[in-house]
């Protein structure tokens, strides 16, 4: 009697499941941009972006707030655009790293505010070539039925400016820039690369040289 309720049960769940899946509208966009993969999922995976957002697109986003977690799953962000009269907050749901896929969930504003019973944003990073990758960015969300007839949609103009934004993303730092050379002059860089993106980076070897014209370095990525 128990595993024939456990069968009946489990048949409805994955009814109502498909239910819902077919329920969600999804709105998708591709954008290709001039970065390996490792380097643009480093940008979306955490806060970068929001960082992003704070110095390129203050035309449309008057500030951000973190208001829970530090970059991983469950953390909380509040985007108030311009002018300062409506917001959106979502949480991060999934971060993936073997697939490069990040999904975050709205919590309120945007399509939530005018009809939308589901917000769900996922950015999955696309390896083209060693050098490039592609931004595929889906808003998948479901319409309250009482909402039908005025069909709301989510703001994916918003979501393109963003992607749009690291296309071309330059990095803004702290430090004079006789000290930044310093770095990138000579074997600074690399030991950087070493020791922070271990996710990235599996080992570094100096093949030649040390640090100057002439210098052969090999770079071996994480698999």
């Amino acid at each position: 009697m128990l595993k024939q309720f456990s069968l009946v049960f489990f048949v409805l769940l994955a009814c109502y499941n498909g239910v819902n899946s077919r329920e969600l509208k999804h709105i998708t966009k591709e954008l290709e941009v001039n970065a390996p993969a490792s380097e643009a999922w480093e940008l979306y995976r955490n806060l970068g972006l929001i960082n992003l957002i704070d110095r390129k697109l203050t035309n449309i986003f008057q500030s951000t707030e973190v208001l829970k977690g530090d970059g991983g799953v469950g953390t909380v962000v509040k985007l108030t655009f311009v002018p300062g009269n409506s917001s959106y907050t979502e949480k991060f749901t999934v971060i993936d790293d073997q697939r490069r896929v990040k999904e975050t969930k709205g919590l309120e504003g945007d399509c939530l505010a005018i009809g939308c019973s589901v917000q769900i944003i996922e950015f999955e990073i696309i390896e083209k070539s060693q050098n490039s990758s592609i931004i595929k960015s889906t808003i998948s969300y479901a319409v309250k039925e009482e909402f039908q007839a005025k069909d709301p949609k989510p703001s994916i103009q918003i979501v393109e400016a963003i992607v749009q934004s690291s296309k071309n993303n330059e990095l803004e730092v702290n430090a004079p820039a006789c000290e930044v050379w310093e770095l990138y002059r000579n074997l600074g860089l690399f030991e950087l690369a070493a020791n922070e993106l271990k996710n990235v980076v599996q080992s570094l070897q100096v093949l030649k040289g040390d640090g100057g014209v002439g210098t052969d370095v090999k770079t071996t990525f994480v698999p």
